[in-house]
C-alpha cells in the first residue's frame, strides 16, 4: 500500500489520518515498511534532499540479535534481498566477524569475539540497508517537521520548514540523536557529552594495499593503545565486486578516537578535534606514528585529499519513568542515542519497530484509539524500550570510556563492555 498522500488538509473522518514517521533512517523506513504491510495509513517525512545527502562518514552496521525481528518485520520479497546489503556477499555466507582487538602500540592481538555461524551476526553497509528500506516507499525527501501541535485529543500536526503543515492520528519520531521532537517534549533533557574526541573517514585501496587488514579481519577490528589510550577501528563497507563500485577498490572506514584529557601526546593542553580538515589529517598521523603495523602505515599513507569528519560522541539513557503524551512516540535514536562502540545502535531501532508492533499497531488497525487508550498503549512500548536499552545506552558509554583507558580495557581481568557479548537484554550496572 502507497503512504497516504503529503497533504495539508485533514481527512474527514479521524480513523483514516494516516501515522505520521519523521525521519527516514533505519527505524522510519522500516517501520513505514512495516506499515504498508498492514494497510495503514502513513506519511513519511525526512528533512534530507534526496537519499543521496550524506551526513556521516559512511557507516557499517553490525546486525546480530536484531536479525530475526529485521526478517519478521519486512515483506518476504525485501527479507530475502537483505544479502545485497552485506558489505562482503560472498565472503558472509562463509564466515562471520570475529571482531580481534588489538593492542595499537605493539600490534599484538589481545582479544576477539566468539566464532558464530554466518548470518547469526552480519555486517551490513548502512547506506545499502537504507536503500533496501526505502524500496517501494514514498518518501517526503526535504520536508523537514519544524514543529508540532496536538489539537483536540484527536490528531497531531506537523508544521514543516518553510510552510505547509501535514495531519496524523499520531506521530512516530524517527529523527536521529539530536530529535528536534524529543527536545520539544523534554526541552530540559540534554545530551550528555562523552569526553572523548573522534574522527572519522573513508579510504580507498587496491586489493593489495588492503591485503594486511584482511588478513587480521575481513570485516571489522579494534584496539587501544597501550602508550597513549588512542583508539581506532577499520570497517568494511565496500568491496570491488559491489554494484556501482566503479574504481574497483575496497572502501574501509576508519574511525580514530582519544581522550579529550591534558598532556595526551605529550601536550599540555586538551587536544580537541581542529577546525580544518588538514589540521584534522595532521592530527590521525600524529597519532598513528605511535602505533604498530599496519595501522601506522594504512593511516600514515592517507592521501592529503581524504576528507575527515569530526564525529559528535553524546548520548541520552531514557529515564525509567519516561513516558511520552498524547500523540507522540520516539524511536530508534531519537529514543535512546549511544555512542557506537558496542555496535548496538541499529539493533536496538529495529526491535524498536518491532515492539511498536506488538504494543501499538493492533489497535490502530481496528479503529482510531482514544487519548486514554493511546497513552496506555504508549505506555506500554515505552516500558519496553527503556528496559531494553537503557542499559545498552550506558554499557555503550561504558565502553566508549574503556576504550580510551588501556589499563581498564587492556586486563583480561576486567570485563568491559567493549569486549563483552552483545546481547538483547543487557544486565548492566549503572555504577560500572
Amino acid at each position: 500500500m502507497p503512504a497516504a498522500e503529503l497533504s495539508t488538509t485533514q481527512p474527514q473522518s479521524p480513523a483514516s489520518l494516516p501515522v505520521l514517521i519523521v525521519g527516514a533512517g533505519i527505524s522510519g523506513l522500516l517501520l513505514a515498511q512495516h506499515l504498508s504491510a498492514l494497510s495503514v495509513p502513513f506519511v513519511l517525512l525526512e528533512r534530507d534532499a534526496s537519499p543521496a545527502t550524506d551526513r556521516g562518514a559512511g557507516w557499517g552496521l553490525t546486525l546480530n540479535w536484531s536479525l530475526p525481528a529485521l526478517r519478521e518485520l519486512l515483506p518476504p520479497a525485501l527479507a530475502a534481498r537483505l544479502p545485497e546489503t552485506y558489505v562482503d556477499r560472498a565472503l558472509t555466507v562463509k564466515k562471520s566477524p570475529r571482531f580481534p582487538f588489538y593492542d595499537l602500540a605493539t600490534g599484538e592481538m589481545k582479544g576477539c569475539g566468539p566464532v558464530l555461524e554466518p548470518e547469526r551476526v552480519v555486517r551490513v553497509s548502512r547506506r545499502r540497508l537504507r536503500d533496501l528500506l526505502a524500496t517501494g516507499l514514498e518518501v517526503g525527501w526535504g520536508r523537514e517537521v519544524l514543529s508540532f501541535a496536538e489539537e483536540e485529543e484527536e490528531c497531531v500536526v506537523a508544521h514543516l520548514v518553510g510552510g505547509g503543515t501535514v495531519v496524523g492520528k499520531l506521530m512516530v519520531a524517527c529523527d536521529g540523536a539530536h530529535s528536534r521532537i524529543r527536545q520539544a517534549l523534554l526541552p530540559h533533557a540534554e545530551n550528555h557529552l562523552i569526553p572523548v574526541g573522534a574522527m572519522g573517514l573513508r579510504m580507498e585501496h587496491d586489493p593489495e594495499q588492503v591485503k594486511s587488514l584482511r588478513a587480521l579481519d575481513p570485516f571489522f577490528l579494534h584496539g587501544t593503545s597501550s602508550v597513549n589510550n588512542s583508539f581506532a577501528y577499520f570497517s568494511l563497507l565496500e568491496t570491488p565486486d559491489d554494484p556501482g563500485n566503479e574504481r574497483g577498490k575496497y572502501i574501509v572506514q576508519l574511525v580514530v578516537s582519544w581522550p579529550l584529557v591534558e598532556g595526551f601526546l605529550g601536550r599540555p593542553t586538551v587536544t580537541t578535534i581542529p577546525d580544518t580538515n588538514r589540521a584534522r589529517l595532521t592530527l590521525i598521523r600524529a597519532i598513528a606514528q605511535t602505533w604498530a603495523d599496519p595501522f601506522r602505515q594504512i593511516a600514515l599513507e592517507l592521501p592529503e585529499n581524504t576528507e575527515v569528519k569530526p564525529i559528535l560522541l553524546d548520548d541520552w539513557p531514557p529515564p525509567r519513568d519516561f513516558q511520552t503524551t498524547g500523540r507522540i512516540a520516539l524511536m530508534g535514536d531519537a529514543m535512546h542515542p549511544m555512542a557506537m562502540y558496542r555496535g548496538e545502535g541499529a539493533n536496538h531501532a529495529i526491535v524498536d519497530v518491532k515492539e511498536f508492533s506488538e504494543h501499538v499497531l493492533p489497535s490502530l488497525r481496528q479503529d482510531l484509539p482514544s487519548s486514554e487508550n493511546l497513552r496506555g498503549l504508549f505506555h506500554r512500548y515505552n516500558a519496553a524500550v527503556v528496559e531494553r536499552a537503557r542499559p545498552g545506552v550506558l554499557a555503550s558509554r561504558r565502553a566508549c570510556i574503556d576504550a580510551h583507558d588501556w589499563v581498564r580495557v587492556g586486563s583480561p581481568e576486567v570485563p568491559s563492555p567493549l569486549l563483552t557479548p552483545r546481547i538483547m537484554r543487557l544486565r548492566f550496572d549503572e555504577g560500572s
